[in-house]
């Protein structure tokens, strides 16, 4: 409930803050943000990869009950991020010297702007490297709480941020970019001490006592391939974002971020579900809970699909009349942008907490090896296509080919291979019913498109409408009886404790 309250300021406030941003920086600088923002990612995937692994250590220590090994997980992890953020620090500073002489492909008199907002951004990600235990805690101790409180402070500042740019006289790219480093800075500090008020662990920070080199080479060997893959899928996406800013320039880097931002704001919808059951998944198979792990698994996957699916899919169908109404001055191939990576995440949700159930086992160097590959070939395969004069939304369908279909397969897979995963039993649980759902909730849709095309009915009227017909679909062919029984216990409960509390 905390994660879905956070969720929905979070929706809210971006429709306006990208709306305030577009309008303010124009489309080109918004391109530039995105495009600098995107080399500043391909190289700050660390804090990603280590963020799931500080996560995962806790978490299975957690279930295994030992509370010194936690103390000494923590200690360990901190004594590796403060390695990694220095080492990050000078990986990135040298990257500035290839980025900024031939790479990005800068307007002309903005090349002094970009390289500060990309200072700006290095001190923002190597900052944030040294909080990542202090997530990996909250996360595993279930806080949903504070962390959808302090989600909820970002998401305000943000707009807030986002406001003063709009009315400000000064370089308006700067003073955003400035602004939003010191932001980042300030929650993560307040995140630090929270934790260190609330968590023992936390406040053991006796880096020479703890230190266990076994420890740390586990922790380091764990994050190194997790690492390699959440790596290759970065550099896919935004090496694809600064392929098209090569061919094509900064305006449809502008597009491009809409786009991914559309996709996030929706993946959000399931991602607060999975975030919300990954640190129980890890607890049970801490607790050598097999049966539990692969229940919570088939669960997982099938509502992770469902919530996002709901939102998405009629968001599809009316992308263009719903962009004009957000944006007003909508870029140039947004539209298409936003639909194929909209379709890329509804494929992704059926396997993202396969990938939970997978970590959680410890052994992750054969899935990452093979996960890598294909987000590989899309760097390979897109500047190859452009230069035979593919149009540039060519990118984005490689990315859905082999990041999110080919990397579903494998992530099913190494889920049957390393977790016990049963191809039958998930095909039937899981597969089956969100196909079904699909067809039904696509052609409901594109019947109420045809309605509104044909007789010029209101968009907004029709929109609706698809959500509200879609309704019965997801309630009785997506659920069973079982989990219709759940979610009617579920609603329950939250209403007697809101009855209570008043």
């Amino acid at each position: 409930m905390w994660l879905y309250l956070r969720m929905g300021a979070s929706i809210l406030v971006n429709i306006f803050t990208t709306r305030i941003l577009l309008q303010a920086l124009g489309a080109s600088d918004y391109g530039l943000y995105n495009v600098v923002g995107g080399a500043i990612t391909m190289l700050g995937f660390l804090t990603a990869s280590m963020s799931t692994s500080t996560q995962r250590f806790i978490s299975y220590t957690l279930g295994e009950g030992d509370e010194e090994k936690l103390k000494s997980i923590f200690n360990n992890t901190l004594c590796v991020h403060y390695g990694i953020a220095g080492l990050s620090a000078l990986i990135l500073i040298a990257a500035s010297f290839v980025w900024f002489n031939g790479v990005l492909n800068i307007p002309e008199g903005r090349e002094t702007v970009a390289m500060c907002v990309y200072a700006c951004l290095v001190f923002s990600t190597i900052y944030s490297i040294t909080i990542v235990p202090y997530d990996g805690v909250l996360n595993a101790h279930e806080n949903m709480c504070f962390y959808s409180l302090i989600g909820i402070a970002d998401i305000f500042v943000k707009l807030v941020i986002a406001v003063a740019v709009y009315f400000a006289t000064l370089d308006q790219l700067l003073l955003y970019a400035i602004l939003m480093s010191l932001e980042a800075w300030t929650l993560r500090t307040v995140t630090k001490y929270y934790c260190s008020r609330h968590y023992e662990e936390c406040r053991q920070r006796e880096l020479r006592k703890y230190f266990d080199h076994r420890i740390a080479r586990e922790l380091m060997l764990f994050a190194g391939w997790n690492f390699c893959n959440i790596a290759s899928a970065m550099i896919a996406l935004h090496g694809t974002n600064l392929i098209i800013n090569h061919y094509y320039g900064t305006l449809l880097n502008a597009a491009i971020g809409i786009a991914t931002q559309l996709s996030n704001v929706l993946s959000n919808v399931s991602a607060n579900l999975v975030k919300a059951i990954t640190p129980i998944l890890v607890k049970n198979e801490g607790a050598h809970q097999r049966k539990q792990v692969l229940t919570i698994t088939y669960k997982g996957c099938k509502f992770s699909f469902l919530l996002f699916s709901f939102f998405s899919i009629p968001i599809m169908f009316y992308i263009s009349p719903i962009l004009e109404l957000w944006l007003k001055d909508v870029p140039l191939y947004t539209a298409i942008f936003c639909l194929i990576m909209v379709c890329s995440a509804i494929i992704d949700q059926v396997g993202t907490v396969l990938y939970q159930t997978i970590s959680a086992k410890g052994d992750i160097k054969g899935f990452s090896i093979a996960i890598m590959i294909p987000n590989i070939v899309i760097i390979i395969v897109t500047p190859i296509m452009f230069s035979l004069g593919y149009p540039p939304y060519w990118g984005l369908i490689n990315w859905l080919i082999c990041k999110s279909v080919i990397g579903l397969v494998v992530r099913i897979y190494y889920s049957h291979t390393k977790a016990d995963l049963s191809i039958m039993d998930f095909s039937e649980k899981v597969l089956y019913p969100i196909f079904k759902v699909c067809a039904f909730s696509c052609l409901i849709c594109l019947i109420t498109v045809c309605v509104y095309n044909y007789l010029h009915f209101n968009w907004l009227i029709m929109f609706l409408l698809s959500f509200l017909l879609c309704v019965p679909v997801y309630w009785y062919i997506g659920l069973q009886n079982t989990e219709r029984v759940m979610v009617i216990n579920m609603t329950k409960k939250v209403k007697n404790s809101i009855s209570f509390s008043h």
